[in-house]
């Protein structure tokens, strides 16, 4: 995957100015601003604003991660492909299937037209989706999901410290909806965890781990308390989709692609305080 360069931004508010005005005195212009404010990525006085129209008393901090990433075009990375059958990896900032330039449009750009993606990741979230030549391939894969035989396994940073493994079992949208939780690594201010999922509701892991106290790093929908200061320059929603198992509906054989943490996420976890 690409590398971008993150840089930490801190301004001291002027009196009277909009958000967005603000932002764009390092982001370049007020397009890019709000582009950076859409995506939850800019705090003011440690809480997620995402009004780029609201006005700013002097004095107040404004802090956000200066990075590339949403204004670049997509990097894809073909992960496997057998029979019909391709997995490939979703960069951050695109949608999957909605848009032009979403992850489906690109890879039926790039290497199929009759490219179909049979899951979804929310948009900045990264790692593996299946895409599928055929409407056959399409329709085993469905019931495969139903069936709840695709396993599915995340990485993410979360707020405080979670001590021990836990099972959260929340409705979401009516639906049942169960997340496995293990703490992997303890930080100062964060741990870094792993997540297994039975379900897949919209937004799930972070809907469930936002209702228990432990909301993922650069969540700005489902928690609008205050961050630590640190943990305010993470360059998107810390959320990656590790490891994913399903059988091939041509072969039979149990295929499981493994996706490495990105370096945009490696990096600012590496610079974490112990």
């Amino acid at each position: 995957m690409r590398r971008w360069k993150t840089e930490r931004v801190e301004l001291r508010a002027k009196g009277g100015e909009r958000l967005v005005e603000c932002v764009a005195r390092r982001a370049g212009s007020k397009k890019r601003a709000k582009r950076l404010i859409d995506e939850g990525l800019v705090s003011v006085n440690g809480q997620k604003e995402l009004l780029a129209r609201r006005r700013l008393k002097g004095g107040e901090v404004v802090r956000f991660p200066l990075t590339e990433a949403p204004f670049k075009p997509p990097n894809v990375k073909l992960l496997f492909r057998e029979r019909g059958v391709w997995v490939f990896e979703k960069p951050p900032f695109i949608t999957t299937n909605e848009g032009e330039k979403s992850l489906e449009e690109t890879v039926r750009k790039l290497f199929n037209p009759n490219l179909k993606v049979v899951h979804r990741l929310d948009k900045q979230t990264t790692g593996p989706v299946i895409a599928v030549e055929s409407e056959k391939l399409f329709e085993a894969f469905k019931k495969q999901f139903k069936r709840r035989e695709v396993k599915k396994e995340y990485l993410c940073l979360v707020k405080g410290k979670l001590r021990s493994r836990q099972t959260v079992r929340r409705p979401i949208d009516g639906k049942s909806a169960v997340s496995l939780v293990t703490p992997l690594e303890h930080f100062k201010r964060a741990t870094l965890c792993r997540v297994e999922i039975e379900t897949g509701r919209k937004h799930q892991i972070r809907r469930h781990l936002a209702s228990v106290g432990y909301p993922v790093v650069g969540e700005f929908l489902y928690y609008r308390g205050s961050w630590p200061e640190e943990l305010l320059f993470c360059p998107r929603i810390a959320l990656h989709f590790r490891k994913l198992s399903f059988t091939h509906p041509a072969t039979g054989k149990r295929i499981t692609v493994e996706s490495e943490l990105p370096k945009d996420l490696k990096e600012f976890i590496g610079e974490l305080e112990r």
